[in-house]
């Protein structure tokens, strides 16, 4: 027993946190088995940062298209949410990438951070420990990370809206609606949409893809642009 332990927090730390020293320890209501090999996917598509192991307290939530941070140093805290997309081209679902980062006022990461820290998160464990917490193959699979000093946990939660009846399921999107309203995140997740240069997209993960018509004019002007990414994509291949 000690020996597969001892196994399973080097795997953590290479998965998590590359070349990082610090040993943390999983706590025993993590999930790492399925959903930790696609966050790190994620992580490598969009080139999204890792977990900081060196801090005193991470927390990271993500769903499909977003990854929030908040982090404590001694009594600084920061935030910041990060929203990704892939372009949809032709037969190409991965055609190209759009990842924009905002920085949270520090006011408001405060505030998520002494919610979270009070909420009572640490005490709901992964999915698939809770009893009768059904799964699918749509829907939306919330991740949660939390480093506070040495432990790190890393759960998982498939679309708590589609489960009847399950307090932890009610619990967390109280806890996910609470967070947003903190920080007032939907204006940053809509000025994104705003902003995304693709016609069509999609989210990752998700079976789906999102299209913004264009007029014909902008459809002729995207197929020009989208001509010279694709030369220079080919050109900077060739140089390497």
């Amino acid at each position: 027993m000690k020996k597969t332990l001892f196994i399973l927090l080097i795997s953590i730390n290479s998965l998590c946190f590359g070349q990082n020293t610090t040993e943390l320890k999983l706590t025993s209501d993590s999930d790492t088995i399925f959903w930790k090999k696609i966050q790190n996917e994620k992580i490598a598509d969009f080139n999204l940062p890792k977990l900081d192991s060196e801090s005193e307290f991470v927390f990271r939530s993500w769903d499909p298209g977003s990854l929030l941070e908040i982090k404590k140093n001694n009594d600084t805290i920061t935030g910041r949410i990060i929203y990704f997309v892939f372009e949809v081209w032709e037969e190409n679902y991965k055609a190209d990438t759009f990842v924009k980062e905002y920085n949270l006022p520090s006011s408001k990461s405060k505030k998520i951070y002494e919610f979270i820290s009070n909420s009572g998160i640490q005490k709901i464990p992964s999915d698939k420990y809770i009893e009768e917490w059904t799964q699918g193959f749509d829907g939306i699979t919330y991740i949660y990370e939390l480093k506070e000093e040495n432990t790190y946990s890393f759960k998982n939660f498939w679309t708590p809206k589609s489960q009847n009846g399950i307090k932890e399921a009610e619990f967390i999107i109280y806890f996910n609606k609470k967070i947003s309203e903190i920080g007032e995140l939907e204006k940053y997740g809509n000025d994104f949409v705003e902003r995304i240069p693709f016609i069509t997209y999609k989210y990752s993960g998700t079976a789906y893809a999102i299209t913004k018509p264009p007029t014909k004019r902008e459809l002729r002007k995207y197929k020009r642009e989208r001509k010279k990414r694709n030369k220079k994509t080919r050109d900077n291949k060739e140089l390497s």
